[in-house]
């Protein structure tokens, strides 16, 4: 585990800060121990871990193994490196900041922003541990600089106003509460910090390949609709953007001054 990375965290079900002892991060208050396995510190207690958020860990701890091949086989059914670019676009991120991705998966988002110009001091957190292993692979073979933490981003173990950008691209449609996901989102990043929700419409998993629908819940409108009643009313600029010919949407908005 990187040092710079430990002054940030807390037990996120307690607020609590951490201490490291050995491979373990211990909570000062309580005495909570978390592990650090392979330098990624493991911020769950695996009882918290329900419903669909349980489910969906499962199975991308085993789907990591053909994930990025499935990613480059999607890619040109929703607009292919212009896809790709359209996020990197509406992402907006200035060097030296930092940046948190929830759901970081195996980080070729952050691959992909990097790809266009936009270095930054970024951090990935995820629910599947699979996951993050192999991204902790791709980054040593993209020469890219991702702080790693496994957690829940309905109780992400990072302190209060951290962030510059904070942003999520693809799973927030399977959380068991997608509000405290945001509000989660909102409380980590700094005042006036840029925040951005992006996941696949119903229309999407309406025309996506049968061998990618098994992983994905029947097209309910409701489960796929942009998350714009979870986000707080003194939020600002508040805009969404359908993308890819509407089969995907990207929710961006600021966290006031």
């Amino acid at each position: 585990m990187k040092d710079e990375l430990l002054p940030l965290l807390i037990n996120p079900y307690t607020g609590d800060e951490l201490k490291r002892e050995g491979d373990l991060l211990v909570d000062v208050t309580t005495g909570e121990k978390f592990a650090i396995n392979s330098s990624v510190p493991v911020l769950l207690r695996k009882e918290e871990i329900t419903g669909l958020n349980r489910l969906y860990q499962k199975r991308y701890d085993w789907l990591v193994y053909i994930y990025d091949f499935m990613m480059l086989t999607l890619s040109p059914l929703i607009g292919g490196k212009e896809a790709f670019r359209s996020i990197a676009e509406i992402i907006e991120i200035n060097s030296g900041e930092r940046v948190l991705e929830t759901s970081v998966g195996t980080g070729i988002e952050i691959k992909n922003l990097v790809d266009h110009g936009k270095k930054a001091d970024y951090y990935g957190m995820d629910i599947s541990y699979g996951m993050l292993k192999k991204c902790r692979r791709n980054v040593l073979k993209w020469n890219v600089d991702i702080k790693l933490v496994q957690g829940n981003a309905e109780t992400v173990p990072f302190k209060d106003e951290l962030f510059d950008v904070v942003y999520h691209i693809g799973g927030i449609n399977f959380f068991n509460d997608k509000e405290k996901a945001i509000q989660e989102m909102i409380r980590v990043a700094r005042p006036g910090a840029r925040i951005y929700i992006c996941d696949e419409t119903v229309k999407q998993i309406e025309e996506q390949p049968k061998f990618i629908s098994i992983f994905y819940q029947k097209p309910d409108p409701e489960i796929y609709e942009p998350p714009l009643k979870y986000i707080p009313g003194n939020m600002q600029n508040v805009v969404n953007h359908m993308l890819w010919d509407d089969k995907m949407y990207l929710v961006s908005f600021q966290k006031p001054e």
